[in-house]
């Protein structure tokens, strides 16, 4: 029974040091403006196969700051709360009618930073240059 009790007592020190502890709420908090220099460092990097989808760069961005976002618009979506598109937030568009397709990082001034397929790159944009305006979401 000894050896039984020193083993389990082994393998639970030792799964322990595999266990991932979440990040601190303070490790988490990101603010908006980190945010929109981190989204502008990417301006100029191609869309598509061998650059990065709009989901794929807030994904990226975020994920450069220590925030995990789904790469899914829809998913992003309903990541975070509810906000009025102030610096860092996500903005989100139904650009056809079927529901959200398009994702970007507000800057807080009028315009997002987004992997455009227009262009062909990360750009900045007025946000009223983009058609169908769902809303936006605090994520950080």
């Amino acid at each position: 029974m000894r050896k039984f009790v020193v083993a389990l007592f082994s393998c639970a020190v030792f799964s322990a040091a595999f266990v991932a502890v979440a990040p601190s709420e303070a490790e988490a908090q990101v603010s908006g403006e980190a945010a929109v220099a981190e989204a502008r460092s990417y301006i100029g990097t191609p869309y598509g196969a061998y650059g990065m989808d709009c989901s794929g760069f807030t994904s990226a961005v975020y994920g450069d700051l220590g925030v995990s976002l789904p790469d899914d618009p829809v998913a992003q979506y309903s990541y975070g709360a509810p906000s009025e598109a102030n610096a860092g937030d996500l903005v989100f568009f139904d650009e056809a009618g079927y529901g959200i397709s398009h994702v970007g990082i507000a800057t807080g001034r009028g315009t997002i930073v987004h992997s455009s397929t227009y262009f062909g790159e990360i750009t900045e944009s007025s946000i009223y240059d983009i058609p169908g305006y769902v809303g936006a979401v605090d994520v950080a």
